[in-house]
């Protein structure tokens, strides 16, 4: 998988950046998408028993989020007793009586969804995280994102209706990627055979923190240093002054995709994305 994913999903790029990010939803046609998970793979995850929470959890009847509640069991591993393994039947049986099975960052344990995050990561210079959908036929199974994260929702098997105010409904079939613009008002429900999707959310750094970083290397930077000595020698004419020209150098001299990739690593260190 190479960083000319987005390409393959949206087409010409530069036309996705400037018309639809972050301003519109849109659905494309990525047809190597079906081929990325089987919906019969992801159960056999389920079925192995190996998965341990929060790897896997259901969506709430009521909304609010996810749990593992009622589907997890206790396994004997090295002689010792460890809760929150995946229980197969409750799973099957949660599952048959409507409810929505998630599996949490795939990208953990599956190379071909690892890819698919890398890829994006670069393309789009953010943050990636994702989540599988096991959806029975009906069911709700609208992700939840911030004002902040974009999501790209790949429909792997089955089909999903979405409701996007104020436009209208959209239909999505195996193949078919769904953008939604951050903050974008949405509902979801499981064609009549089921929905077996992907979502895959992007955060970008926000300005605030590109500015915080730009703040700290101007700080660093050999100027600074040698003026903190004897700044309160200055008037505050010349201090404003000292300021103005010695930003404007920091500024001038930023290496903005450098600066983007350190605020990116930032935010994933801090567990935000």
């Amino acid at each position: 998988m190479t960083t000319t994913l987005l390409a393959d999903i949206v087409g010409e790029v530069d036309a996705f950046v400037a018309e639809v990010w972050a301003r519109r939803p849109e659905v494309f046609r990525y047809e190597a998408g079906p081929r990325l998970l089987p919906e019969a793979a992801a159960w056999e995850m389920v079925e192995c028993g190996l998965l341990v929470a929060p790897y896997f959890s259901m969506l709430r009847e009521t909304g609010g989020g996810a749990t593992a509640q009622g589907i997890t069991m206790t396994r004997e591993v090295l002689g010792r007793a460890l809760p929150a393994y995946a229980d197969p039947a409750a799973v099957r049986a949660k599952y048959a009586a409507g409810r929505v099975i998630t599996l949490n960052q795939p990208e953990h344990w599956h190379v071909g969804i690892r890819g698919v995050l890398d890829a994006l990561r670069a393309d789009l210079r953010g943050g990636a995280n994702s989540v599988i959908f096991l959806s029975p036929p009906g069911a709700t199974a609208s992700s939840e994102h911030t004002a902040e994260q974009h999501v790209l929702h790949f429909q792997l098997d089955g089909e999903s209706c979405w409701t996007l105010p104020p436009g209208p409904a959209i239909t999505l079939v195996p193949g078919d990627v769904l953008y939604l613009p951050g903050g974008q008002e949405h509902h979801s429900e499981a064609g009549p055979g089921g929905s077996f999707h992907l979502a895959v959310t992007i955060e970008q750094p926000t300005s605030r923190e590109l500015a915080d970083l730009i703040v700290a290397e101007f700080l660093d930077s050999p100027g600074a240093t040698e003026i903190a000595g004897n700044h309160h020698f200055l008037t505050l004419a010349e201090k404003t002054a000292w300021l103005r020209t010695e930003l404007g150098k920091t500024l001038s001299d930023l290496d903005l995709a450098a600066l983007v990739d350190q605020a990116v690593r930032n935010r994933q260190r801090g567990g935000h994305i």
